[in-house]
Order: structure tokens, then sequence, then C-alpha cells
């Protein structure tokens, strides 16, 4: 049986020691290519929240396509 986790990165250490405990469970890590994907989309989220707050300010994309 495969079983996926989702942890918070601060607890990610503390649950992986505890899996690796139990005998006959492999672990297999994210290949890295997932957890930079991860962390763009995490980035990405953070910079949406900013721009919902008002912390940073967007341009409009008519700008942004005149750019490329």
């Amino acid at each position: 049986m495969e079983i996926v986790l989702e942890v918070p990165d601060k607890d990610a250490a503390r649950v992986l020691e505890l899996i690796k405990g139990i005998k006959r469970v492999k672990v297999k890590s994210a290949q890295p290519q997932d957890s930079l994907l991860m962390q763009e989309l995490r980035e990405a989220g953070e910079d949406l929240r900013r721009l919902k707050k008002g912390e940073e300010v967007s341009r409009p994309a008519r700008e942004l396509l005149n750019e490329l």
C-alpha cells in the first residue's frame, strides 16, 4: 500500500523520523523538481496574499504584455 502525507514544513523532520522508525516501512523523498515546484507555488501564493492585503502593488497586464 502506498500512502501520501502532507505535513507542514515545520513538522516534516519529526514526522519522517517517526515513520522511518517503523519496521518494513519505506520512505520515498519527493523529487527535486517537485520540491522546487512546490516552493515556487508557495511563493506565488504568498505574493498573492500580499497583493490582496495591499502590502504590494501589482501592475496592469497590458504593461506586462508590452514588455514581452
